[in-house]
């Protein structure tokens, strides 16, 4: 049975899965019961895509109005610096964070990776982080596509392997992965 997290739980929690698995809900049941949360929106609205938008309004309708809020960050690590010892973090989604640095060299790419890293495993907060599954899906036909893909992958590993706990979502189910895996040495 799932449960929320404990209010005193410090440390960083990985929830992905593909589109529309539950992974968003997942999060805010999982952190409901944290005396101050934050919730950072990565993505950006789309103007011309209006199902993009019906999408976002379902995610701001389902959270607390007690929750603080951060849109779409400039600078994600400075946001989470920024708040207290006894807040508790939704980034929803990672999806958002890398769609923000594709235009960036592999260089720079490179540096926003290892920073976002280390602001999510060296605080003391409790983090819940909602990632989506890219590498299930169609290969994409553009290079942006591949790049996204591929960036997007490798830090959901990375973030993945320096989390706390880790959670998959597949068709509105939850799978503590903690209990049935082991990682690839």
């Amino acid at each position: 049975m799932i449960t929320p997290i404990p209010k005193n739980f410090k440390g960083l929690i990985t929830i992905t899965g593909p589109t529309r698995s539950g992974k968003s809900k997942l999060a805010e049941f999982l952190i409901q019961n944290q005396e101050s949360v934050t919730y950072i929106a990565t993505s950006r609205p789309r103007p011309n895509d209006p199902e993009w938008q019906r999408r976002i309004d379902i995610h701001r309708k389902r959270r607390p109005d007690k929750w603080g809020l951060i849109e779409q960050p400039n600078d994600i690590c400075k946001s989470i610096d920024s708040l207290n010892g006894n807040e508790s973090v939704l980034i929803d989604s990672l999806g958002g964070l890398v769609e923000h640095q594709l235009n960036e060299s592999d260089f720079q790419w490179n540096i926003f990776q290892n920073n976002l890293l280390h602001c999510l495993t060296e605080n003391d907060l409790c983090i819940v982080i909602v990632s989506e599954e890219v590498g299930w899906g169609v290969v994409p036909a553009t290079a942006i596509g591949h790049l996204f893909r591929e960036r997007h992958s490798r830090l959901t590993s990375l973030i993945s392997r320096n989390s706390n706990k880790r959670w998959l979502a597949l068709n509105e189910t939850a799978i503590d992965l903690d209990k049935i895996s082991d990682q690839i040495p």
